[in-house]
C-alpha cells in the first residue's frame, strides 16, 4: 500500500507537470499568420486550428502556449504544401519585428555581441527554442537547440536559420553569409533550393541546427551601433527575463525546461542536469524527492508527453523519433512507449 503521507507531495509534483509548459511571444504567431495571410489562407481558419483567440494576441507581447505555435504551423504546413516554407517565412522577417531582442541585437557595437545577446535572451522570444555562440578556432558557431516537436516539424527550425542569416545580413548592411548551415533534416528533394536561398555550404542531417561564421564576420560592426541606447535596452531585456523566470519558478519546471534542451544529444542524466541548473546532482535529487518525484519519473514523463506530436509526422521514421527524443537506441523507445501507451509506436501511428 502506498504511503499516504507523501500523497499531497506527489499530487502536487502531478500538477505541475501537467500545468508547465513553455512559452513564446505572441509576435511569433502573428508574424506567421501575416505571413500566411499574404498567400491568400483564411487568417481566422488558421487561428481556429491553432486554438488560438483574438484577445491572445492583442498584444504582440502577450505569451502564447507552444502547443497553439507548434498547432499554427501545423495548419499553416497543411495549407501551403509548401516544400521550402520555413525559408520563405525566415526570409520575411525583419530584426525590428522580433520587438525588444530585435532592437537589442541591432544596436549591438558587432555581431558577435549581437548573437550573445540573441543566446542571453532567446528565452523572451521562446521557451522553445535556445541559442548559444561557441568559439571553434578561428570561427564562432551559433548552435540552435529546438524543442523536439519542432525540430519533427522541421519548417519552424529552418526558418530561424534564415532568419538569423538575413538579420545578420540586415544589421550589418553587408552581402554576409555564413560559412555553413547545419540542418537536423535529412537532404530533401528541393535541395538546390535550400543552396540557393543560403547561398552557403549545406550540412543535413546533423545532430544539431547550426550557424557557422569566420572571426572576421564576427568582428563586423553594426551600423545603429549605440553604446547607450544598447545598455538601456539590455537592462529592459534583463529585467523581462527575470520576469519570465519568476513564472516559472517550480523545481520540476526548470528541471524539464533543462531536460528537453539536452534530449537531441543523447539522455541526459541527473548529473549533467544538476550542472546545468547549477546545483549538485545530491541537491537536486533531494529537492525532487522532497517534491514526491525522481529525476527518471521526469524524464519519463516528459518524453512521454513529447512522443506525440513527432509520431503523428509520418515522415519521420519510429528511430528518428526515438533519437529526437534522446534515445541512443530504437528498441529502448518501444519499449518505454508500449509502458506508456500499452502498444507499440507503430501500432499506434496506425490507429
Amino acid at each position: 500500500m502506498a504511503n499516504m503521507s507523501s500523497f499531497p507531495a506527489m499530487y502536487m509534483a502531478v500538477v505541475t507537470m501537467q500545468q508547465y509548459e513553455t512559452t513564446q511571444l505572441a509576435r511569433l504567431p502573428l508574424l506567421l499568420l501575416d505571413y500566411a495571410e499574404r498567400q491568400d489562407l483564411d487568417r481566422d481558419e488558421l487561428m481556429r486550428k491553432a486554438g488560438l483567440s483574438g484577445w491572445q494576441l492583442e498584444s504582440p507581447d502577450a505569451r502564447i502556449s507552444t502547443r497553439s505555435m507548434r498547432n499554427l504551423w501545423r495548419a499553416v504546413i497543411e495549407r501551403l504544401n509548401d516544400p521550402i516554407l520555413g525559408l520563405h517565412v525566415g526570409a520575411s522577417i525583419s530584426a525590428a519585428q522580433l520587438g525588444l531582442v530585435g532592437y537589442a541585437m541591432s544596436y549591438s557595437q558587432n555581431l558577435e555581441e549581437a548573437l550573445n545577446l540573441l543566446s542571453r535572451y532567446a528565452r523572451i522570444l521562446s521557451e522553445a527554442v535556445q541559442y548559444e555562440l561557441k568559439r571553434a578556432g578561428d570561427t564562432g558557431v551559433l548552435i540552435v537547440s529546438a524543442h523536439p516537436s519542432l525540430v519533427a516539424l522541421r519548417h519552424p527550425v529552418e526558418a530561424g536559420l534564415v532568419l538569423i542569416s538575413a538579420i545578420a545580413r540586415e544589421i550589418t548592411q553587408s552581402g554576409l553569409l555564413p560559412l555553413g548551415i547545419d540542418l537536423p533534416s535529412q537532404m530533401p528533394k528541393s535541395a538546390n533550393e535550400y543552396r540557393s536561398a543560403f547561398a552557403c555550404p549545406l550540412h543535413f542531417n546533423q545532430p544539431n541546427a547550426a550557424i557557422t561564421f569566420s572571426r572576421e564576420q564576427l568582428r563586423l560592426p553594426l551600423k545603429l551601433a549605440d553604446p547607450t541606447l544598447g545598455a538601456y535596452l539590455d537592462d529592459l531585456a534583463a529585467i523581462q527575463l527575470d520576469e519570465i523566470a519568476d513564472q516559472d519558478s517550480s523545481l520540476i519546471g526548470r528541471v524539464r525546461q533543462t531536460v528537453w534542451k539536452m534530449l537531441p544529444d543523447g539522455r541526459p542524466d541527473l548529473w549533467q542536469t544538476a550542472a546545468a541548473m547549477g546545483i549538485s546532482a545530491r541537491t537536486l535529487q533531494r529537492r525532487l524527492r522532497e517534491q514526491g518525484t525522481s529525476f527518471s519519473s521526469v524524464l519519463d514523463s516528459l518524453r512521454r508527453e513529447l512522443s506525440d506530436e513527432p509520431l503523428a509526422d509520418r515522415k519521420l521514421a519510429v528511430s528518428e523519433v526515438a533519437f529526437l527524443l534522446g534515445y541512443s537506441e530504437p528498441s529502448a523507445f518501444q519499449r518505454a512507449f508500449r509502458r506508456w501507451r500499452g502498444v507499440s509506436p507503430a501500432r499506434f501511428r496506425a490507429g
